[in-house]
């Protein structure tokens, strides 16, 4: 795979400077590209290194037991539950399948609707040709 110097981009804004975390098929190609043009490839990552030293040296959020547990207690007593929650999203699933049968329903009867009312004028047209005809012609008539 060729790597161009936007894919390298991405490639750091997505996973940081650190190669282990880039995926495995795009760390070759990569190497190359930085082995070609060094100074570009060395200011890229030193603002990434840059990023991943802050991002690694700020504190993880510790979440007390308390705090999840007034948490948890506030949505139990919203009447949330992982019960309720599931048969809701179970009825909202059921109602868009519901709605997307509707709307290809309506779709085939517009359609032949549609396509009734634009033979019907078709087969005017053939009749008043058949009437300006001197004798019948029996392929316009059967089809």
């Amino acid at each position: 795979m060729t790597m161009n110097a936007d894919r390298m981009n991405q490639l750091v804004e997505a996973y940081g400077a650190d190669w282990r975390r880039w995926p495995a098929a795009e760390r070759d190609s990569a190497r190359a590209l930085i082995a070609s043009d060094a100074a570009a490839a060395e200011r890229l990552l030193f603002h990434a290194r840059q990023t991943d030293a802050a991002l690694d040296a700020s504190p993880s959020p510790i979440v007390s037991a308390a705090l999840r547990d007034r948490v948890i207690a506030s949505a139990v007593a919203a009447g949330l539950s992982p019960r309720k929650a599931r048969a809701a999203w179970d009825r909202l699933l059921v109602l868009f399948g519901a709605g997307w049968a509707a709307a290809a329903c309506a779709g085939v009867v517009a359609g032949a609707t549609l396509t009734l009312h634009l033979t019907a004028d078709d087969q005017a047209d053939a009749v008043l040709y058949q009437s300006t005809l001197a004798a019948v012609d029996d392929t316009e008539v059967l089809g």
